[in-house]
Order: structure tokens, then C-alpha cells, then sequence
């Protein structure tokens, strides 16, 4: 079954774009003349080669697509041109899973570096490398992605919790669960807890549980079949394993 990515601000303005292109083994990057992407393109190949390396090392993985990756100057450009103002995106447009290959209609990652802010680490990629494991919740999608990259901003996704947790700004996992509750959290404080709780739940009870697991969730689902699932799969309430986790914080 087909399932539509939800990006109802997306535009393909970029489309019509002038871009430099420059391609290595398994990416196109468009950048624009003048930027600072342009100054330093040898060094993202480099950077980007070397994330998806160890992204499909770590997932036990193949690719065979190729990764269109658009590099903005600026929040202000990406928005106009793409349709949304945050640092980074990936648009798969329609995906449908068919004996372990996903199908998409795009692979593109779409993301800003300037002198301020340059969001080029393992987050996006991570989603499409994952694709083949299926389309899981949020809370486990991004904190699998958030996972790979290991901090925000370039601070520790524990660390941040850690503060997050003293300050009782941590949001429920239970709650997380459900993809509609993500529609008003914070990014500050949602992309490190569940990168810190995915995290948790591989160094504690392995890559191949949380993998199992991962592939049985399903966007498709209830919220309630969701955790049923994931309560299964670690064979501990979901209250359990927040504790567990909160308690390896502090």
C-alpha cells in the first residue's frame, strides 16, 4: 500500500532554480553560485560519503538510489523556494515498500549551510537509508535519525535530555507515539529526548530488537496497536521503559 507524504507547504519553485551540480558516488548536490556550499563542496562530498557509509554500516543496509541533495544559503531561500523554513528536510513524495525495496517518487534532501548554521550531519540521510526497514512512527523514524547523528547543534542528545528532564521539559513517550501529537512540539526539545530514548533502547536491548520492532510499527496503525507493539517487542511497558531511560540520565 501507497502511503503520501504529508508536506502540504512543499512547491517545486526549486525545480526552476539555476544550480551548480556536482555528483559523487552516491549523491547529486545542487548549490548556488557564490554561496558558501560552493566554497566548500569537495569537503561535503567528502563529509556526506562518509555519513552514508556509516549510516548502511550501521543498519546493515544497501542503496542503490541516488541521493539528490539541495544546499540553501538561507532559511529565507530554502522557504521560498521549496515551501518550508526549517534546516532540513527530505521529500519522498509516495512510498511503497515491494519485497524489501522502497519505492519513492523522489529522493531528495533539501538543507541550509551558511556561516551561522550548517545542517549537513546523518539526520536526513538516515531516512531515506532506513526506507527499506518500512515507513515507522515518528517517534521512531526521527529518533533513529536523530540517533545516527548523536547531538543537535553539535551538544549530546543525553546531555540535552539530561537538562531537558531537570527542567521538566520532556515530553511523554507514551504520548509521542501517536503522529498527531507531534504536530505541536518543540524541536529543541523533541529531536534530542527521542534520539536520547532510541538511543537508550538499542544500547540496552540490541540493534536487532529495536529493528524488529521498528519494521512492525506502521504509520498505518492506531496509536494503540503502536504500542502494543512496542511493548511486545522490549516484553516492558511503555512507562517501564521510560523510567529506565530517564533513570540512565540522571
Amino acid at each position: 500500500m501507497k502511503i503520501k507524504q504529508e508536506i502540504p507547504w512543499y512547491k517545486n519553485d526549486y525545480l526552476r532554480q539555476k544550480w551548480i551540480k556536482q555528483k559523487s558516488n552516491h549523491y547529486v548536490f545542487y548549490y548556488l553560485k557564490n554561496s558558501l556550499a560552493e566554497n566548500d563542496i569537495y569537503k561535503i562530498i567528502k563529509l556526506k560519503e562518509k555519513h552514508h557509509n556509516k549510516i548502511l554500516s550501521f543498519l546493515d543496509l544497501k542503496n542503490k538510489q541516488i541521493i539528490h541533495y539541495y544546499i540553501y544559503p538561507s532559511l529565507k531561500s530554502k522557504a521560498s523556494l521549496m515551501g518550508d523554513d526549517s534546516p532540513g528536510n527530505v521529500i519522498w513524495g509516495d512510498f511503497e515498500l515491494v519485497n524489501s525495496e522502497p519505492k519513492t517518487n523522489k529522493f531528495e534532501i533539501h538543507t541550509i549551510y551558511n556561516d551561522k548554521c550548517q545542517f549537513i550531519g546523518e539526520h536526513e540521510d538516515t531516512h531515506f537509508l532506513s526506507l527499506s526497514l518500512g515507513l515507522s512512527i515518528y517517534l521512531f523514524c526521527e529518533g533513529l535519525a536523530q540517533f545516527m547523528e548523536g547531538n543537535l547543534f553539535g551538544k549530546d542528545i543525553d546531555i540535552i535530555s539530561k537538562e531537558l528532564l531537570s527542567q521538566k521539559k520532556l515530553y511523554s513517550i507514551k504520548n509521542l507515539i501517536d503522529n498527531k501529537n507531534w504536530e505541536k512540539v518543540d524541536s529543541k526539545i523533541i529531536y534530542p529526548e527521542v534520539g536520547s530514548f532510541v538511543r537508550f533502547l538499542i544500547n540496552t536491548y540490541g540493534w536487532d530488537k529495536f529493528k524488529k520492532t521498528y519494521q512492525r510499527l506502521s504509520r498505518l496503525n492506531n496509536s494503540e496497536e503502536n504500542l502494543k507493539i512496542i511493548e511486545n517487542g522490549f516484553e516492558k511497558s511503555i512507562e517501564e521503559l521510560e523510567k529506565e531511560w530517564k533513570g540512565g540520565l540522571k
